[in-house]
Order: structure tokens, then sequence, then C-alpha cells
């Protein structure tokens, strides 16, 4: 029965190619709400997809932000039921005047696909949906009972996904839980991730005098709030990379000697990937192996600067406020509520004398973490090994997927994290790319998955 599923998927490439370039031509970039209108015409497209590929009880579900889409298919009597998670959003642009191509206008180069969300998470919006498309058309079946949640607001760390999944715990039901959202580290190398790091973005505000100052009139008596943040930031990590917060580190769950030996057959790969990222070996705290670093490990790095003038020329002033924006990975075992208080104590204390200082929340995400060696990630590795004819990388996941926790705790249900973005393909960056070739695989990847979990044990 495997040959006329694939064949099918083979013969229909066309078909996911134009559902792909259909929703990456839609700019739903939910950071910004002047793009909101995009946005929900991005959710309609998503609907339209699903109910092409024969998807039931198809809503667009609106809330205070961007739209929530489901949809299920649920004829598998005594098979799991399997939850696939995408979103349909995307980051900003900025700066466009990188982009080789329309960051909205699919290009083609080769085996390359470029423009904004082709990689983060168009693709494996559209390889899952397909997949399970592919099933229904082949067989008229599925081999397991199927939901999906697609959000709208992961990139900007929207709150509808959360209210949702909290309210409908019964609606939602399910036994494992897919996360179509990661990566691979070659074209040849599948990875299978089991957990990713939580997220806390802050906004460290500085105020000084009531109001703008003229900096001949006051400067050398006035305090400045660009300079007093500059001292902020400068203070929380020392020479080597090592985050100052005192009980940051005590808070860490390290991981188990079985998972550093896993590791160390992909550290070259990881080590290559980030000289080729930034032109530089990796550096940081000296305690830990990069790759430790990236998984196991939590990060703080500044993203920029808001205050005083930016314009063209000159203009002679002390702010009377400045904000900088600072985010944490979070690892199991810290959250954002026992994190928070450790920032704002640290940030406290690093504050000079004439500027008082406020840490503001802006966007928040718990650590997820899953057993290996659970019967999910059995049946997931399988499925993979027999795509690409090797096994499956175990890997912990450097970056943040903010419902991942959430679905764990409420479900009750296996979380796997699993996608076929590639290293070079500049997510969130300009001239984000895809390899077409590895999304078509995708495609089939995702569809031997479903045969393995509907292989597994009745429930």
């Amino acid at each position: 029965m495997a040959s006329d599923l694939h064949e099918y998927i083979d013969a229909h490439r066309d078909n996911v190619l134009a559902d792909y370039q259909a929703i990456l031509r839609v700019p739903s970039i939910s950071a910004l709400s002047a793009f909101d209108g995009d946005t929900r015409r991005g959710a309609e497209v998503v609907a339209h997809m699903l109910r092409a590929n024969q998807l039931e009880h198809i809503e667009v579900i609106p809330s205070a932000g961007a739209p929530l889409v489901y949809a299920d298919w649920l004829h598998a009597p005594g098979k799991p039921t399997v939850l696939l998670y995408a979103h349909y959003d995307v980051q900003p642009v900025d700066p466009e005047n990188e982009w080789e191509t329309p960051p909205f206008e699919p290009t083609i180069k080769g085996e390359y696909i470029f423009g904004r969300g082709v990689t983060d998470d168009k693709s494996q919006l559209t390889t899952t949906i397909h997949a399970v498309g592919a099933h229904l058309a082949a067989r008229g079946t599925l081999p397991v009972n199927v939901r999906f949640l697609i959000e709208g607001e992961e990139e900007s760390s929207g709150e509808a996904i959360e209210t949702f999944v909290r309210a409908n715990p019964e609606r939602l039901a399910s036994d494992i839980v897919v996360i179509a959202d990661g990566g691979m580290p070659t074209q040849s190398q599948p990875a299978l991730h089991y957990s990713c790091r939580g997220l806390l973005y802050t906004e460290i505000v500085a105020r000084g005098a009531q109001r703008d100052l003229h900096s001949g009139g006051y400067g050398g008596n006035a305090a400045n709030p660009l300079f007093a943040l500059a001292q902020i930031i400068t203070g929380l990590k020392d020479a080597d990379g090592h985050i100052t917060i005192p009980g940051l580190y005590e808070l860490v769950q390290p991981p188990t000697p079985a998972e550093l030996a896993s590791w160390r057959d992909q550290e070259a790969t990881f080590l290559e990937d980030v000289q080729d990222a930034t032109g530089n070996p990796p550096i940081g705290d000296p305690s830990a192996t990069p790759l430790e670093r990236a998984w196991s490990q939590p990060t703080l790095e500044v993203h920029g600067f808001i205050g005083g003038f930016q314009g063209e020329g000159s203009k002679t002033v002390i702010p009377a406020e400045a904000k900088v924006k600072v985010s944490l990975r979070l690892v199991p075992n810290q959250t954002p509520q026992n994190v928070l208080p450790l920032l704002q104590a640290r940030v406290a204390e690093l504050t000079p004398p004439g500027i008082t200082t406020e840490v503001q929340v802006i966007g928040e995400g718990m650590p997820f973490f899953t057993d290996p060696s659970s019967p999910a990630f059995t049946a997931v590795a399988a499925a993979l090994a027999e795509e690409f004819g090797v096994q499956p990388w175990l890997a912990r996941g450097g970056g943040s997927v903010p419902i991942s926790a959430t679905l764990q705790e409420v479900l009750k249900a296996d979380v796997l994290v699993v996608g076929f973005g590639l290293p070079g393909d500049r997510a969130h960056a300009a001239n984000e790319r895809t390899h077409l070739p590895t999304v078509y695989r995708g495609v089939h990847a995702f569809a031997r998955m479903l045969d393995a979990f509907g292989a597994q044990a009745t429930k």
C-alpha cells in the first residue's frame, strides 16, 4: 500500500507548489498591526487548503489577535489521534532593501525558493496538509485520527492559541502532538527534536529627567538613559559571555550523560553552521560546549535600542527616556515566572544614580521536554529513517515554540518537533529561502509518520 501513496505524492507536486506559493504571497506579518487584514486573509487561505485536501470541520476561529484555524478527520476508531500544529504568520521583512527578490512574491532559482516564510513556517504548514490530503486522495482513509491547529501569532508571542487550548482540552484531545516547525542539519540528515527552549522577551525602560534636555546646558550634570542602558546590558554578561544574573544557572536542568554522548556526533555539523552563518567560530561561555550553549543553557541577547535622536543630521539632546529590547532563552526547569524576578533584581542592581528602570514583558513561552524513548518518538524516528535512509539525530532545539509546553501540559500528550528547514535557509533574515526537493520529501516524510503512528498499538 505504500507505493500508491508515494506515487500519488510525486504525481501531484504541482498542487503542493501551487498551494505553497498561494500562502507565501500573503504578507501575514503578525507583529505589525498594519498587516492585520493580510493575516486574517492568511487564515482563509489555510482554510481553503485544508478544504481542498478533504479535511473536515474546518473553522477559522476569530480571536483578539490573528485567527486560529482548526480542522479534523476522526474516522479511525481505536487508533491514536495526532494533533498537527503549524503557523501561517511570518516575521517582518526589515531591512527590506537587503532583499534581492520581493519578499512576498515567491521566486524559484534552481532548486531553491525565496521569500518571507518559505522555511518558517509555510513550507511545514503546506507539507503536513498535503501529506494528510495524499492519504485521503490515494487511499480514501487515514491510518490515524487527525486534528489540525494552526495559528497566526507564533512570531509575535500572541496569546490567542494559549487561551484556546486551555479552554478546549476535550475538543483538542490527542495522544500525540507534532509541531511542524523544525529543521534538519543537512539535506540528507533528518533530526527529531524532543525539547525546545522557552522565551522571556522584555523591554527595559530607563527614565531620567522629566523632559528631553539640551546637552550643552545639562550635559555632565544630568543622567542619560541611553548611557544607563548601555551600562546595564554590559553588566548582564561578563567578558566570557556568562550571564551575571544571580540564581539563573541554579535553575538549569543539566543534560544527561546519554544526551551529551548523542550530541557529540552532531558537534562538527553545528560548528560548521555557526562558522558559515557568522563568519567566525562560536564564541561564548567557555564552561559549556557550543552545542550545550545552544540547546541546554539559557541565553541573553539584545535586539534593539529605542531612544534619543535617530534622524539624519544632529540634535544635541539628552533623552528623557530610552528602551532596549532584551530576551532570554530558557531551558527546562526555567520559566518566565521564575526568571523574570531574577532579571528585574539584576537590572535594579545595575541601574546608575539619577535613573529609574522598569522591566516590561513583551512575550513569553515555556520550554518543553519529552522523553526521547517514548513510542511516539520511536514511530517518527522509523518514518524519518525510511524516508532518508539514515537514523535521525535526536536533538534539543535552541529556538522556542511557545505553545509546545501548553499542549503537553493540557493534552497530556507526547510532543515532537519535526521539520525540514535547513541551516542556510536564513529564517527571519532577508532573502529567506528553502530547498524545494526537501520540501517535497517533507510531504513523503509526514505521510510516513501517519502510517507509523497508525501501526502502533490501538488505544
